[in-house]
């Protein structure tokens, strides 16, 4: 069994992949958002951090903790195969994980990453919107400052930490176990985007690309809590759609354009936008 992990900056496209991958009948359906195992993992990933401030005095070295962690989080994973125990393949999601990839690695031995990469601009305005609709609906649980002010350079550090971990990692191995994948690519090039998917997942996806629902999701999006619902999009369980490309200039005023190209030039040229 492998254990598909996808991740990605919020308002990437991390659901639409998702949706994709699982349109497979040999992994689990499109389920809710696996943010308890993120916790888990974080847990092990600042108790390294911390080890000499901290976990020292629990574990006696960071092997220990390793090992400890490992048993954790490899318990939590075989509890989700049972409850889908039809698939010979488990597929989770949760973007922000994504930060969390390399200690996943270290954690669980027959795993796969793909993380999903959108435009900055069209990014960063996305969750502006999302800002928007906390505010008018008074939902002030993920209200932060960044959202609130409009923080365009904390906008940029959110989405640089979404990918800088797993691109920086350099031990050994790791980055033969990580896809990459361009929205745009994904949205406008499908039947290529989607053939890659499949070299690198070893599963049959090519059913996604002429669904023009999502066929085996068990999320019901017009039941989403009040906190959730701020982040719904419009695209969810439709036919792959390129409309949301270079819909930025909708949101985001041209010195705010100007600000991002210069504070995440790094990202621009990383990712080649």
């Amino acid at each position: 069994m492998t254990y598909f992990f996808i991740g990605g900056c919020p308002r990437s496209g991390t659901t639409l992949l998702q949706n994709i991958i699982c349109s497979n009948t040999k992994v689990n359906p499109l389920i809710g958002e696996v943010g308890y195992l993120y916790h888990l993992v974080n847990a092990y990933s600042t108790g390294k951090i911390d080890f000499e401030s901290q976990s020292k005095y629990y574990f006696s070295d960071l092997e220990e903790l390793r090992n400890f962690s490992a048993e954790l989080v490899n318990n939590f994973l075989k509890h989700i195969w049972k409850r889908y125990t039809n698939t010979t393949h488990i597929v989770l999601k949760y973007p922000l994980m994504g930060e969390l990839f390399p200690d996943i690695y270290e954690l669980v031995e027959d795993v796969k990453f793909i993380l999903i990469i959108r435009d900055p601009r069209d990014t960063i305005a996305s969750l502006i919107n999302v800002g928007n609709k906390m505010a008018l609906q008074g939902e002030d649980r993920h209200l932060t400052p960044m959202f609130t002010e409009r923080k365009l350079s904390e906008f940029i550090e959110f989405y640089r930490r979404a990918y800088g971990s797993s691109w920086n990692y350099k031990l050994v191995g790791f980055q033969t176990k990580v896809a990459y994948i361009k929205y745009e690519h994904l949205v406008l090039n499908p039947t290529v985007a989607i053939q890659e998917l499949q070299d690198f997942t070893g599963l049959n996806l090519s059913s996604s690309i002429k669904d023009a629902k999502w066929q085996r999701s068990q999320i019901n999006y017009s039941q989403l809590s009040d906190a959730e619902k701020p982040w719904y999009s419009e695209l969810y369980g439709q036919g792959i759609s390129s409309k949301s490309v270079g819909r930025y200039p909708q949101v985001l005023r041209q010195e705010e354009i100007n600000f991002i190209k210069r504070e995440g030039a790094d990202i621009f040229r990383i990712f080649r936008y």
